[in-house]
Protein backbone atom coordinates (compact mmCIF):
# COMPACT_ATOMS: atom_id res chain seq x y z
CA UNK A 1 0.00 0.00 0.00
CA UNK A 2 3.04 2.38 0.90
CA UNK A 3 4.20 1.96 -2.66
CA UNK A 4 0.64 2.99 -4.20
CA UNK A 5 1.21 5.90 -2.01
CA UNK A 6 4.66 6.88 -2.68
CA UNK A 7 4.02 6.81 -6.83
CA UNK A 8 0.97 8.68 -6.08
CA UNK A 9 2.86 11.41 -4.10
CA UNK A 10 5.71 11.54 -7.27
CA UNK A 11 3.28 11.89 -9.57
CA UNK A 12 1.46 15.00 -7.11
CA UNK A 13 4.85 16.78 -7.18
CA UNK A 14 6.38 16.60 -11.10
CA UNK A 15 2.84 17.23 -11.67
CA UNK A 16 3.54 20.55 -9.49
CA UNK A 17 7.04 21.17 -10.24
CA UNK A 18 6.38 20.80 -14.12
CA UNK A 19 7.33 24.77 -15.33
CA UNK A 20 4.28 26.16 -17.99
CA UNK A 21 5.67 26.11 -21.60
CA UNK A 22 4.49 29.15 -23.70
CA UNK A 23 2.27 26.95 -25.47
CA UNK A 24 0.25 26.72 -21.94
CA UNK A 25 -0.18 30.43 -21.97
CA UNK A 26 -3.13 32.10 -23.70
CA UNK A 27 -2.84 35.04 -26.03
CA UNK A 28 -2.61 37.56 -23.06
CA UNK A 29 0.03 35.93 -21.21
CA UNK A 30 2.24 35.43 -24.36
CA UNK A 31 1.86 38.91 -25.68
CA UNK A 32 3.37 39.81 -22.02
CA UNK A 33 6.21 37.33 -22.18
CA UNK A 34 6.97 38.89 -25.04
CA UNK A 35 6.84 42.29 -24.09
CA UNK A 36 8.70 41.08 -20.93
CA UNK A 37 11.76 39.43 -22.96
CA UNK A 38 11.82 42.84 -25.29
CA UNK A 39 12.09 44.48 -22.22
CA UNK A 40 14.69 42.35 -20.94
CA UNK A 41 16.58 42.60 -24.03
CA UNK A 42 16.95 46.04 -24.15
CA UNK A 43 17.69 46.03 -20.43
CA UNK A 44 20.40 44.03 -21.07
CA UNK A 45 21.88 45.93 -23.99
CA UNK A 46 21.69 49.59 -22.50
CA UNK A 47 23.31 47.97 -19.36
CA UNK A 48 26.69 46.85 -20.85
CA UNK A 49 26.70 49.73 -23.24
CA UNK A 50 26.63 52.02 -20.64
CA UNK A 51 28.83 50.36 -18.30
CA UNK A 52 31.32 50.55 -21.28
CA UNK A 53 30.41 54.09 -21.67
CA UNK A 54 30.93 55.01 -18.10
CA UNK A 55 34.08 53.16 -18.03
CA UNK A 56 35.50 54.47 -21.18
CA UNK A 57 34.13 57.36 -22.24
CA UNK A 58 32.42 59.47 -19.53
CA UNK A 59 30.94 59.07 -16.71
CA UNK A 60 27.90 61.31 -16.55
CA UNK A 61 26.67 59.39 -19.96
CA UNK A 62 27.27 56.49 -18.68
CA UNK A 63 25.90 57.09 -15.62
CA UNK A 64 22.41 58.09 -17.66
CA UNK A 65 22.70 54.91 -19.87
CA UNK A 66 22.84 53.17 -16.49
CA UNK A 67 20.08 54.89 -15.30
CA UNK A 68 17.43 54.72 -17.93
CA UNK A 69 18.58 50.43 -18.32
CA UNK A 70 17.07 50.10 -14.40
CA UNK A 71 14.21 51.90 -15.14
CA UNK A 72 13.95 49.79 -18.07
CA UNK A 73 14.12 46.88 -15.35
CA UNK A 74 11.71 48.21 -13.37
CA UNK A 75 9.36 48.41 -15.71
CA UNK A 76 9.46 44.66 -16.77
CA UNK A 77 9.37 43.53 -12.71
CA UNK A 78 6.29 45.52 -12.17
CA UNK A 79 4.67 43.76 -15.25
CA UNK A 80 6.13 40.49 -14.00
CA UNK A 81 4.61 41.04 -10.00
CA UNK A 82 1.77 42.97 -11.10
CA UNK A 83 0.73 39.86 -14.23
CA UNK A 84 -0.66 43.32 -16.13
Amino acid sequence: MTNDNSKKIDELVETQMRHRRPDDFDKKEQMMLRIRNVLNIVFMILAVVGAVVYIKVDLETGGWIIGTAVVIKTVEVALRLFKV
